[in-house]
């Protein structure tokens, strides 16, 4: 690698953790006081940077907000993709993945919560945070129907099983992103539970 290389290489790894930066900052301002209030002056000075560092890597509130939605996103999708399941009973799979599903959300605090409430008023917000629960309940539906062929015994269709679930966990888990560590795990084990029952599988 030549000296030039590798300058520009440290240059680019700069310029994604700051891009990082930013984002992490933007996400601690839009949980803790909501989009509407939000400034890009308050962003930048979350993230310890001025407003024109913030212009270099985002052209407005809005592009930085859908890039988190895009992040957050991608975080509940990849949740769902656990090591080590491979030969385990269905039951096992759907207690992991439920809680690795609502971990993910809780580690986002509010986010999700303010995420959703975008999503219902901006269809650019909507087009991009809708593939997250899109492909979750499909991926969800298309488990829950290999097993009705089999070991479990549902009680509604899958697709619609796989909706009742994401809603549930979705609702309880924003409205317990402020709660202590107890309520949080109670919440999980309640919809690990509430999972299990609806499969037939507890």
């Amino acid at each position: 690698m030549t000296i030039e290389s590798r300058q520009r290489a440290s240059h680019q790894a700069s310029g994604n953790l700051r891009r990082q930066e930013l984002l992490a900052a933007a996400a601690e301002c839009f949980n803790d006081v909501g989009y509407a209030s939000v400034t890009i002056e308050m962003i930048a000075r979350r993230a310890g940077t001025s407003r024109p560092t913030f212009y270099v890597y985002f052209k407005s509130k809005d592009e930085v907000f859908l890039a988190l939605v895009e992040q957050v996103g991608t975080e509940l999708i990849e949740a769902q993709f656990l090591d080590g399941l491979e030969g385990e009973s269905a039951a096992v799979i759907i207690a992991a993945t439920t809680r690795a599903y609502i971990d993910a959300i809780f580690a986002n605090g509010g986010l999700v919560g303010t995420i959703e409430l975008a999503a219902k008023v901006d269809p650019e917000v909507n087009a991009v945070w809708s593939r997250a629960p899109e492909l979750t309940v499909r991926r969800y539906s298309r488990f829950l129907g290999n097993l009705s062929a089999g070991e479990a015994d549902l009680a509604v269709p899958p697709e619609r099983l796989a909706h009742i679930l994401r809603d549930g966990i979705h609702s309880g888990s924003m409205r317990l992103s402020e709660a202590d560590d107890n309520a949080k795990d109670e919440f999980i084990r309640d919809q690990i539970a509430t999972a299990l029952r609806l499969t037939g599988l507890g």
